[in-house]
């Protein structure tokens, strides 16, 4: 019968470097699911999708006379959007007559203090953009799980923004917009999540490449 030789202080040491390389090359892959991998994710995506911008118009802009008389009841109807816009000297509005109709209403321009704000893409109307997003700091994810036989995730982060324009924070311009007031208020409190797949390069934002 063979006797089993006990391990040498030196074997073990051996044996038990390699189990904490391995271990910590496990740690550091870019596959694993940890903050560091996710924030790079969530980072990569924000570099992508994180400038902020208000839903595309058709410039001029034309409101009639019932949009503006509902102006105190809705805000955010285009009446109060325009007015914030000129208040904040990004649109100029005059009054005018259709001439097809006789129509009454007041039309918009865009002004020229909104050049360096406006974002024109291929086959889109030209946006106003205010600001970017970038991550503050990852809260926390969900454990991977398969998912049409892909594993996926979501992680929860909070956000700071940078480069915001002034007339992204009055009031007037927050009210008419709500989705920018909501961002603007809650910068380093908000909580977003992000879907993220799994690819053999890392961790990807589900819409990365939409």
């Amino acid at each position: 019968m063979t006797k089993t030789m006990p391990m040498t202080k030196t074997a073990i040491c051996l044996a038990l470097g390699v189990s904490l390389a391995a271990a910590l090359s496990a740690c550091n892959s870019k596959t694993s699911a940890n903050e560091k991998n996710f924030g790079a994710t969530v980072t990569q995506y924000l570099d992508k999708k994180g400038e902020m911008c208000l839903e595309p118009l058709t410039w001029p802009v034309d409101v009639y006379e019932t949009d503006l008389r509902q102006r105190k009841l809705y805000p955010d109807g285009v009446a109060g959007q325009m007015a914030a816009l000129e208040a904040a000297g990004l649109a100029k509005g005059e009054d005018m007559t259709l001439p097809d109709s006789g129509t009454r209403v007041r039309r918009y321009s865009m002004s020229d203090a909104a050049q360096p704000w406006l974002r024109t893409e291929s086959g889109r109307q030209p946006r106003l953009c205010w600001g970017r997003k970038s991550l503050e700091k990852v809260v926390r994810w969900a454990d991977p799980a398969k998912v049409d036989g892909q594993e996926q995730s979501s992680v929860i982060y909070t956000y700071k923004l940078s480069n915001v324009a002034g007339w992204a924070r009055k009031p007037e311009v927050k009210e008419a917009f709500p989705i920018l007031g909501r961002t603007v208020d809650g910068e380093h409190n908000q909580q977003e999540k992000l879907y993220v797949k799994l690819t053999p390069q890392g961790w990807e934002a589900l819409g990365l490449n939409d």
